[in-house]
């Protein structure tokens, strides 16, 4: 079990690879939404409702095990966000548009504007999962207001 929860908190050990583990897991979900993002929006949210579970259950399993608040190679929460980030959108073969869902998102998952640090500190996996998931929300709405460039 412990081999399963860090291969789902690693993003499939994307989150193992050498610098800017973030930005690997955050690559990884801009690929799998770029070949396989659902049109039904029902889908997207199951899809994201077994993502936030498995992010919450597996940071804070390898959170633990490592004796890290947040470590770097746990890039779950960040998949959860570009999920979100899409979240609604025909992201599915759009390029242009994953493309800058995952420029906005890192940005913003970077510089954690108001009020995504103050959810850094609920504990555990929930603090881990939420400023992601949070900072995917904050780029949705970017996409959507960008609409008509995109």
């Amino acid at each position: 079990m412990r081999k399963l929860l860090e291969f789902i908190a690693t993003g499939f050990y994307s989150g193992k690879l050498p610098k800017m583990p973030g930005t690997w897991g955050s690559i990884l979900a801009a690929v799998l939404l770029f070949f396989f993002w659902p049109e039904s929006l029902w889908f997207q949210l199951g899809v994201i409702a077994v993502t936030f579970v498995l992010s919450v259950v597996s940071a804070d399993f390898l959170s633990k095990e490592l004796g890290s608040k947040d470590p770097d190679c746990v890039v779950i929460d960040e998949i959860l966000g570009m999920e979100l980030a899409l979240l609604g959108l025909s992201a599915q073969g759009n390029l242009k548009l994953v493309f800058l869902g995952l420029l906005l998102f890192r940005i913003i998952d970077i510089m954690k504007p108001p009020p995504i640090p103050w959810f850094e500190r609920f504990p555990g996996g929930w603090g881990i999962t939420i400023d992601d998931a949070l900072a995917g929300v904050i780029t949705n709405m970017i996409l959507r207001m960008l609409g008509g460039l995109l």
